[in-house]
Formats: structure tokens, C-alpha cells, sequence
């Protein structure tokens, strides 16, 4: 008799500390970062690094938070830092290549480029996304990068996310590609089988990656979910045409699941001949269409955050 009472005791620990980590209740806090590229911000692996540092620390400047989203790309910028002297704002894209290509021989596409700086600009740029993590203890979906796969040979427009401790705890694949990135990037699609989401918070956090957002099938596949966040890198003016092509991504899907929450994270800015605009929001699903936008960015051309908290559900 006298090892039952501990023994009980062991029992009811476990049981509670079960129903805890499956019981969603906890209010959800996310920053989200409406990033400004430019070319000043890749002259050099400094540059960059400062550039995503004050973002974060513009992003937390309203407290603590439990998720920072960064939009798609930025992470692809950082592959251009060893080429930074080619660049200038009077040459358009296409000359900026040309001179790359005639300097380097074994770049016979703008593939090869980026798939010879894959391995070092995924560790430079882990190394950073790790430390602010750690540094302010938040998880961090750090926008998408350049991954080549070996094993697929394959190059994909990924994106990742870092918890607390700094360890990179889910990725994905763009799977809907542009022509812009099958033709002249020569990138892969990814595998829709493997979307599992991350949790924060037992919050399960849903992803899609710009152009993927577009398609009905992730009605399908998400049916279940607190947050559904799309990256974007909208590369034309946003002009009303595309402000309506906004509201047929994120908004039209999120009403047709369960899912009651949505953020729209865009790149904005200039670089070379080429620019990113849009607006990035923060959707409430009242099932109903339209859904009901909680905020929405100021600007369309340059860098905001936005914060907002969700409430969990009692």
C-alpha cells in the first residue's frame, strides 16, 4: 500500500500533463514582416545579416511574441551576396546574368548558380535564423530559400521554420511554380504528400508558398488547423487588378475549411529591373465569403509588421 499513493500520484501527473499538451486554450501572438529588399541590403554577408536583424528587432519591439513570419525570396538573396559587385540599380536582370555567366564559365544557367551556392548559403543563412530564435525565443518562418536536393537533383524554393531553441523543425516545398521559376530558375516542384505543418503552442500552423495558394485541392488537404499563413513575393505593381487577385488566394480558400485564422506575408521593394509589391493581411474566417480582414499592411511597396494576437479556444 504504501508505493500506491506515489504510484497515483505518477498517474494523475501523466493524465494532466497528457490533456495540457492536447488542449489548445493558449492565445497565439505573431509579428508579421512585410520585408523591403534592396540592393544595398546583399553588398555584403554583414549587410545582410544587420538587414534581417533590424527586422526582427522592429518585430518584437511590441513585446514578446510566439511566432515572427518573413515573406518568400528573402532568403534567395542571400545566394547573390558573392556577386554583389555585378549589380546596379541602371542594369536590368538579364545584363546583370550575362556578366555573371561570362565570368564564370561553369554557370551555363542561372540554375547552376544557384545550386553552387546552396550548401554554404543554407548554413549562413541558418546560422542567422538559429540565433534570433534562441535570441528572443520565438519561433520563425524565415521566408524561403534555394535548396538543392542531391538526392532528387533537384532545386526547390523551400521554405523554413525555426522554434525557440533554434532548430529548424519543419520545411516545405513550393509545389504551383511560376514560369519565371521553371524556365529561367529551372526550380522543382515539391511533393504535396509531404505538408504535414508545424505546431506552436499545440496550435497546428498551416503553409502555403505564394502561387501554391491559387489552387482548390488545399481545401482539401487542410481540414484541419488554428493558422494558415501564405508567403508571397508578388512580382508586379499592385495595382486593383491585383489587389482582386489577392482576395482569390488566402481569403477565397480559407473559407472553405475550418480553419479560423490567415496572414498574408509580402516581399516588397526594388531590385535591379525587378519589384515586389502587395499588401499583407491578417483574416478572420466567419465562414462566411468574403472573410473579414482584421488588419491589412499600410504600404504595398516597403517594410511593416504587423502584430496580432489569437485568441485559443477555451
Amino acid at each position: 500500500m504504501k508505493y500506491l499513493r506515489p504510484l497515483t500520484v505518477l498517474l494523475l501527473l501523466s493524465v494532466s500533463f497528457s490533456l495540457q499538451a492536447l488542449t489548445p486554450g493558449k492565445d497565439l501572438t505573431t509579428v508579421t514582416v512585410q520585408f523591403e529588399v534592396s540592393l544595398d541590403f546583399i553588398k555584403s554577408e554583414k549587410a545582410y545579416r544587420d538587414a534581417i536583424e533590424d527586422a526582427m528587432k522592429d518585430a518584437m519591439a511590441g513585446g514578446a511574441a510566439d511566432l515572427v513570419i518573413f515573406p518568400e525570396y528573402l532568403g534567395v538573396f542571400a545566394s547573390l551576396i558573392p556577386y554583389s559587385s555585378y549589380l546596379s540599380e541602371t542594369k536590368p536582370f538579364q545584363q546583370v546574368w550575362a556578366d555573371i555567366a561570362a565570368d564564370y564559365p561553369g554557370f551555363s544557367t542561372l540554375t547552376d548558380l544557384f545550386i553552387s551556392r546552396s550548401e554554404e548559403t543554407g548554413s549562413f543563412l541558418d546560422e542567422i535564423w538559429s540565433d534570433l530564435a534562441r535570441k528572443y525565443n520565438v519561433f520563425i518562418l524565415s521566408g524561403s530559400r534555394f535548396y538543392y536536393d542531391p538526392r532528387e537533383k533537384g532545386l526547390f524554393n523551400q521554405a523554413v521554420v525555426f522554434d525557440p531553441d533554434g532548430k529548424i523543425v519543419y520545411k516545405q516545398n513550393k509545389f504551383f511554380l511560376t514560369e519565371f521559376e521553371e524556365e529561367l530558375l529551372g526550380l522543382s516542384p515539391g511533393d504535396l504528400s509531404d505538408i504535414s505543418g508545424f505546431s506552436v503552442k499545440d496550435h497546428l500552423v498551416r503553409l502555403t508558398i505564394c502561387r501554391d495558394t491559387f489552387l482548390k485541392k488545399w481545401e482539401d488537404l487542410y481540414r484541419e488547423g488554428f493558422l494558415w499563413i501564405d508567403i508571397k513575393a508578388n512580382g508586379v505593381p499592385y495595382t486593383p487588378d491585383q489587389e482582386d487577385l489577392f482576395t482569390r488566394a488566402l481569403p477565397a480558400r480559407l473559407v472553405r475549411t475550418p480553419i479560423p485564422y490567415g496572414i498574408t506575408a509580402c516581399l516588397t521593394g526594388e531590385f535591379l529591373d525587378l519589384l515586389w509589391q502587395g499588401q499583407s493581411s491578417i483574416i478572420y474566417n466567419n465562414q462566411s465569403d468574403p472573410v473579414r480582414y482584421l488588419q491589412r499592411s499600410r504600404e504595398t511597396d516597403r517594410f511593416e509588421s504587423l502584430r496580432s494576437t489569437f485568441p485559443g479556444k477555451k
